[in-house]
């Protein structure tokens, strides 16, 4: 019975130790990291997912559906990415999907996470000139 309880703590622990993975997957398989992130601000000027922390869950909802900032911004009127990509896809997600993207970024999403995923901002958006010779045509 002791060796049950402790496999028992151990699987909890584990379950309450992992990132929330929908959350990620979302996170990744959508775009948010590749335009918060991952392309160079010269392209997309998207401020880093932290400023999720700054909106709570319904502010949060408000704008991945409508494209509405909690201030009241319509980011689609002034020609913002987000604003169409929100008002046009994720107006799509289900309510499920949007807490599980919220959950991640206020509680698994770290300000040094975004630094590590700027690293990869590809050569060519940085050093055009440099590449040009590399680049696939």
């Amino acid at each position: 019975m002791r060796r049950f309880g402790f496999v028992m703590a151990s699987m909890l622990y584990a379950t309450v130790a992992t990132a929330n993975p929908a959350g990620e997957h979302l996170a990744y398989t959508v775009g948010c990291v590749n335009c918060h992130h991952q392309t160079d601000k010269s392209i997309i000027n998207a401020p880093p997912l932290m400023v999720v922390r700054t909106y709570s869950l319904p502010e949060f909802r408000k704008l991945m559906k409508t494209g509405v900032t909690r201030a009241g911004r319509d980011m689609a009127s002034q020609g913002s990415v987000m604003g169409f990509v929100a008002k046009e896809q994720f107006a799509h997600f289900t309510d499920a999907e949007v807490a599980s993207l919220y959950d991640y970024f206020t509680k698994d999403w770290t300000a040094q996470r975004g630094i590590e995923e700027e690293k990869k901002i590809p050569i060519y958006f940085k050093h055009p000139a440099a590449t040009t010779k590399s680049r696939p045509k």
